[in-house]
């Protein structure tokens, strides 16, 4: 019986990671990391621990909505070996990899490091509002996927996570480090979120067919090639809330930088292509789904290394708390 258990034990952590979609989770992780480093070059002051404590908090819930929706397309049977992306990180409760229980002990594990790293990020603060928006984020994770109504039936699924995963945890990263709420971290958490909408649409959008009769979400709406379209005016208002951030925040290079960053990751990389297509087709989710996130990798990933440079040249202080 022992040994058993060692064995089972053993391989959890690679069972574990096969229902977790660790790559998505840097969709949280990385807007938070740029947003703070970015309020700390704001402010000319960085505080550590609150800035790791609140990375891990967003990583983990973020995870935590993963593993729910690989929990409900397992009990609700939306899987197959059509609709597989053949990413060895993710659906691996419904091709066998991993067992339910393997999925639920992810699941507590998960909300157990956020919600233990939040609780002790607002208790450093010594802030309530911390503690009730970190029980809303949780909240949004789990029921995204898993209740009598998630939400992932709906419409507005797009809209939520955008707020969530990318809006709200960009602004409140920032806040944490300025102590208030301005113009430029308002524009660079409107950037973060609309990054994390152009994920969700872009999934749901190569999930039109799949999703039929099981969901109803924005492309079934508003209709296929719109829920293409609709990416243009979205990145019209990205580019805009770009210019204010560098108008009010950095020089005329760090801008150019960034629109270099949208040339290769928006358009060379995904849009050129993904706005040709005229119908949906089964390797659709397969081929472009990763494609934003390669966006948000690439943009929150040189934006915070711009910060933490031009913080250090600024002469920053740097504080653990």
């Amino acid at each position: 019986m022992f040994k058993e258990f060692m064995k089972w034990a053993i391989g959890f952590p690679k069972r574990a990671y096969t229902v977790m979609e660790v790559r998505t989770g840097f969709a949280t992780g990385l807007p938070i990391l740029s947003s703070g480093l970015f309020g700390a070059y704001l402010v000319g002051e960085l505080k550590v621990i609150p800035l790791l404590l609140f990375i891990i908090c967003g990583y983990s819930f973020n995870i935590v909505a993963n593993v729910a929706n690989e929990i409900r397309a397992y009990l609700k049977n939306e899987e197959d070996e059509s609709t597989f992306t053949e990413h060895l990180g993710s659906e691996g409760l419904v091709r066998g990899d991993a067992t339910l229980l393997d999925a639920c002990l992810t699941l507590l594990g998960m909300i157990g490091v956020g919600g233990l790293s939040g609780l002790l990020l607002a208790w450093l603060l010594q802030s309530w509002l911390l503690f009730t928006l970190g029980c809303l984020g949780l909240l949004a994770a789990i029921t995204y996927s898993l209740g009598p109504k998630p939400y992932i039936l709906y419409p507005i699924g797009e809209f939520v996570s955008g707020l969530f995963v990318g809006g709200l945890s960009s602004l409140v990263s920032s806040w944490i480090q300025t102590g208030s709420v301005t113009i430029n971290t308002l524009s660079f958490a409107l950037i973060s979120m609309l990054m994390t909408v152009f994920l969700m649409s872009t999934n749901n959008t190569g999930d039109y067919e799949k999703d039929l009769g099981v969901r109803k979400t924005l492309p079934h709406i508003i209709g296929f090639r719109n829920s293409i379209l609709i990416i243009i005016p979205e990145f019209i208002l990205l580019l805009l809330a770009w210019t204010v951030v560098c108008l009010t925040s950095f020089h005329w290079w760090v801008f150019l930088f960034g629109l270099g960053i949208f040339a290769l990751q928006w358009y060379w990389r995904w849009y050129r292509q993904y706005y040709k297509i005229e119908a949906v087709y089964p390797e659709m989710g397969r081929e472009f789904g990763p494609r934003p996130l390669l966006l948000i990798y690439h943009f929150h990933g040189w934006m915070s290394i711009i910060c933490l440079v031009l913080f250090f040249l600024n002469k920053g202080i740097v504080n653990w708390i």
